[in-house]
């Protein structure tokens, strides 16, 4: 499974999260695809790939205390969209554009029943008006 990490720390911990950091190994069964730092402070981000909560555990279990964890699992966007449709069509669903589209059709429908029932509805009116003087 792919995992992202958002890892923050305090700024008073940076020299301990620095030097922490520096002589730290990923237990195995951990292969990080990419790690970047936010340049405006505190905060580090961690693309990687493990099987298991176990191996993940044994990866956060070190900084607990000194940093925060946010994992999110990720999809690269054209494989999520694969899946989507693949999904959409194994359930007889339309795709979101289609979707949209039978919408924007519904809706230019009612607007046009509601302008026709309006025009009856003035007509009606006038015919009344002119029934009474």
């Amino acid at each position: 499974m792919l995992l992202m990490d958002i890892i923050t720390w305090e700024p008073k911990d940076s020299l301990k999260v620095a030097e922490f950091y520096l002589n730290y190994e990923y237990p195995k069964g951990i292969k990080v695809i990419d790690e970047w730092t936010d340049l405006t402070g505190y905060r580090t981000f961690v693309i990687y790939e493990t099987d298991d909560e176990k191996t993940y555990a044994a990866s956060v279990f070190p900084f607990i205390g000194l940093c925060r964890f946010e994992t999110f699992p990720v999809m690269k966007l054209d494989k999520f969209m694969e899946l989507a449709q693949k999904f959409a069509e194994k359930t007889g669903e339309k795709e979101p554009g289609e979707q949209r589209e039978e919408a924007s059709k519904q809706l230019i429908q009612q607007i046009e029943k509601l302008e026709k029932r309006i025009e009856r509805l003035e007509h009606h009116s006038f015919v009344q008006q002119e029934d009474i003087t």
